[in-house]
């Protein structure tokens, strides 16, 4: 029996990397596990894959590697690709994300570079399409019978048909064929907000136009939810890319000190599904992350390991989304195997906004504060929105004015405290999240209360995280009552009190939201969109000071925050001059 392994690492490039002493390497990593061995058996339906003669299942997964040329510093940081992109180095400030499939990653700044790291990218996500490019992984297959599976899609515009995945005019996934076209038990519902009542489209008005797309007489329509729940026969085994993340990591650690790993949204949620199912420790037993930094991926986990699973998933809930939520929950069953790391978790406003930001740390029934995980910690990145910076936020449909407020400073301060926790054992700051004990957490209607002159949503359509059965594999899902959706208190000015607030929103001359309506439909309720904040006049009363006053506020704020260790003093000025760009772009 061939033990669980990467077996090797086929090299397919080695290039210099932009005058730095680093050299880029791409490489195809391939795998051989035991199906039989207590480090797998979590794995759905690894046990239901064809075995090689040596009763391993192998798969292979696309790897990039960014290695310093000469003596680094003994740790790695292995970034989890987000369908398939590179993005930029972690915790560098002033590069452009790497969006294209053959792009090296932007250095920026060079931070983690200058201390010598190797930052390694692991393919995991089998429906990422490889042959463009993007980095993914080529997963087996369980022979099992045709069952239920749904897909579920939002447009932003008029759409004839539409994949059979969650592909979308960004991004194009693997499809799940029908079994049958013509099952007449297949259904179509559309519903006009997240979580609204569902209509059926009649049967003869909708069919699969082939083995990967679906048409809807008169086209699919802006702004509503369709739902399409159908057999298909196609069933990977999703739940090796957790494997080939730990795999890749855990060979990775044998010429490294310490290991490190990072996932931002998506990939922080798959994140959250390796350490659920208790990864952190190989088939050898030996332990694979020392930390690991989740980023917006707040209460969830995804369609990671499960039959029929969708990793690509941008809206629809899932079974991946029930309980548990809160750290200690989480870390339950590799608190059960050992090799708990230090792990730390980040959220925008938005994920709060969301409904399910607050359930990391609050009872989800009572709202009542829970025990923080003394191997965790967790924060609140106050007034800001899952986009970030980006200038995409320009051109949605929204309703108020994008703020691009930027938190990667504030970003790369916590990797350091995580570092330093690990290595030098210095213990971090506390969580700093919205909390009952200290009256920083309410209801989304009391924050809303405080807003005048402002596009709002309908507090009857905002989101919510329904109770789910986590075990649950049959469609269309069954949701129960709605866990408690709370927030950080907002001041006078409508800016949140909790959390850490970068000194453009401590020190603000607007109101900073992690809320945005969609922009007004005709026929539509005013639901929130998805991801976005607001930009908002200040809601107290009182002028904004003069330029000279509000340098000398910010500049004391960004001391805070270093004297906080929330900041690192090489960023002070940088944040200084980022809040009076958008003081004098007011």
């Amino acid at each position: 029996m061939v033990s669980g392994v990467l077996e090797s690492v086929d090299v397919s490039s080695v290039t210099a990397y932009r005058g730095r002493p680093y050299e880029w390497v791409s490489a195809i990593a391939r795998f051989a596990v035991d199906p039989a061995d207590e480090a797998n058996t979590r794995i759905v339906d690894l046990d239901l894959v064809t075995r090689d003669r040596d009763g391993s299942v192998r798969f292979e997964s696309d790897v990039r590697v960014l290695r310093p040329t000469g003596q680094g510093n003994g740790r790695a940081l292995v970034v989890v690709p987000n369908r398939g992109m590179l993005g930029g180095i972690p915790f560098s400030l002033g590069g452009a994300l790497t969006r294209g499939p053959t792009e090296d990653p932007d250095p920026g700044d060079g931070f983690l570079l200058d201390q010598g790291w190797t930052i390694a990218w692991c393919g995991w996500q089998w429906d990422v399409k490889r042959d463009q490019g993007w980095l993914g992984l080529e997963a087996p297959f369980a022979d099992v019978e045709p069952g239920w599976m749904r897909v579920e899609f939002r447009p932003d515009v008029e759409q004839l048909d539409h994949h059979l995945s969650d592909s979308s005019l960004l991004f194009e996934f693997q499809d799940y064929p029908p079994a049958d076209p013509d099952d007449e038990e297949a259904r179509l519902t559309v519903r006009s907000s997240p979580l609204g009542e569902k209509r059926v489209v009649p049967r003869e008005a909708w069919r699969f136009a082939d083995n990967s797309r679906v048409l809807l007489d008169g086209g699919f329509q802006p702004f509503q939810w369709y739902e399409l729940v159908y057999r298909s026969a196609r069933s990977p085994v999703v739940g090796v890319g957790l494997l080939a993340l730990r795999d890749f990591s855990a060979w990775l650690r044998q010429s490294h000190d310490s290991m490190f790993s990072f996932g931002v949204s998506q990939s922080g949620r798959f994140l959250r599904q390796f350490l659920f199912d208790g990864l952190n420790l190989d088939e050898h037993r030996q332990r694979v992350f020392d930390g690991v930094f989740i980023h917006i991926a707040s209460a969830r986990r995804g369609e990671f390991n499960c039959r029929y699973g969708q990793p690509s998933l941008t809206h629809p809930l899932t079974p991946a989304y029930g309980e548990p939520y809160d750290m200690s929950g989480l870390l339950s069953n590799q608190r059960m195997r050992g090799a708990v790391p230090k792990v730390f978790s980040t959220n925008s406003s938005w994920e709060y906004w969301r409904g399910d930001g607050a359930l990391v740390h609050q009872h989800p029934e009572t709202g009542e504060d829970l025990l923080e995980d003394p191997d965790a910690r967790t924060f609140l990145l106050a007034g800001t929105d899952h986009f970030g910076a980006t200038p995409l936020k320009d051109f949605l449909p929204v309703a108020n004015p994008v703020h691009h407020i930027d938190v990667s400073s504030v970003l790369r301060a916590l990797f350091v405290q995580l570092v330093q926790w690990v290595c030098d054992g210095v213990e971090p700051a506390a969580s700093r999240v919205p909390r009952v004990s200290e009256g920083s957490i309410v209801t989304r209607e009391e924050v809303l209360a405080v807003f005048s002159d402002v596009a709002l949503p309908d507090p009857a359509h905002l989101p919510a995280t329904p109770e789910i059965d986590p075990s649950s594999s049959s469609w269309p899902l069954e949701l129960g009552a709605p866990r408690v959706a709370l927030v950080s208190n907002v001041d006078a000015g409508g800016n949140e009190v909790a959390g850490i607030a970068i000194p453009a929103v401590a020190a603000p001359v607007a109101a900073y939201t992690g809320w945005n309506p969609r922009a007004r439909q005709a026929g539509l309720p005013d639901v929130l969109y998805e991801f976005v904040g607001s930009r908002l006049p200040l809601q107290s009363a009182g002028g904004i000071p003069e330029r000279d006053d509000y340098e000398r506020a910010v500049l004391l704020v960004a001391q805070q925050l270093v004297d906080a260790r929330f900041l690192l003093e090489r960023d002070l000025q940088r944040s200084v001059v980022e809040a009076m760009l958008i003081y004098d772009d007011r």
